[in-house]
């Protein structure tokens, strides 16, 4: 069987396109700290989510430009770290991704908490009154599907944030197995070695 060459000695035309997502590794890192740094224009929704539709649909854009956004960051560094596991420079970006997602996670954990508290009812009432709501009207039937496995927020947060670490538990068992082992040839007998 021959040995797979590692990502830097494959043809580029035979890689996935990584430019396409970012120039360079530099444009990721500068991309990720603009992602963190961009966290704050969520929070300042926290606990306005009930002012009406117009605040809740432009809180819903805002977080859905930052999903986005974050998507586009793991798309990154899992196009770096899957292809070869002992790659160190895809491996630190594959964790500087799934930090910056926890962080996203932890940020919007607010959410789904503070529309239960607004209610059914009202919410349903946004559906009827405002057409741009019929967009969130299966997002809702789901929330109050699943109601009583939301938290509090800041529970909810704390769950995010935990996204990180149990996410680097993942990574490393993910490594391990998805890694290129070299191993000597098994021998059925002295003489003889296993195919």
């Amino acid at each position: 069987m021959p040995i797979p060459l590692p990502r830097s000695k494959v043809k580029k035309n035979q890689t996935w396109n990584t430019e396409s997502v970012f120039a360079s590794p530099e444009a990721f890192d500068v991309e990720v700290q603009s992602l963190i740094e961009s966290l704050a224009e969520i929070k300042k929704y926290q606990g306005r989510l009930g002012d009406g539709p117009d605040t809740f649909i432009e809180a819903m854009n805002t977080m859905e430009v930052l999903a986005r956004r974050a998507a586009k960051v793991q798309v990154y560094a899992t196009m770096s770290s899957a292809v070869d596991t002992a790659d160190q420079g895809g491996a630190a970006m594959n964790g500087k991704a799934m930090s910056a997602m926890a962080q996203v996670g932890a940020t919007t954990s607010f959410v789904d908490p503070e529309l239960l508290s607004i209610g059914e009812a009202k919410l349903r009432q946004w559906l009827k009154d405002d057409p741009r709501m019929k967009l969130y009207e299966h997002y809702f039937n789901d929330l109050f599907r699943k109601q009583a496995h939301v938290r509090n927020a800041e529970v909810e947060e704390l769950l995010g944030m935990l996204r990180d670490p149990f996410g680097n538990t993942r990574n490393t068992a993910t490594m391990l197995a998805n890694a290129d082992f070299k191993y000597k040839h098994a021998r059925i007998s002295k003489r003889k070695k296993a195919e």
